[in-house]
């Protein structure tokens, strides 16, 4: 299997709160961000967009994890 390396160009984003809906759930005052990753492949012939949907945990833990491999490739890079 190869794997093609990706480049990322562009980075859309939408925060959105549920303040209300139509089931007697726990979502309402749910936050959610929406994401839209844009990424090209290095011989720049494939651009793939990469939608994701986090809540705040998640996406808080996905900026600590990029922080985290940032520094090590500071270290070793």
């Amino acid at each position: 299997m190869t794997t093609q390396n990706q480049q990322l160009v562009d980075l859309d984003w939408k925060f959105a709160i549920n303040v209300a809906n139509s089931k007697n759930d726990d979502n309402t005052g749910t936050a959610r961000l929406y994401l839209k990753l844009t990424t090209m492949s290095n011989n720049g012939t494939d651009r793939t967009d990469i939608p994701l949907s986090v809540t705040l945990e998640q996406f808080y833990a996905l900026v600590h994890q990029l922080e985290k491999a940032k520094l090590e490739m500071d270290v070793y890079g």
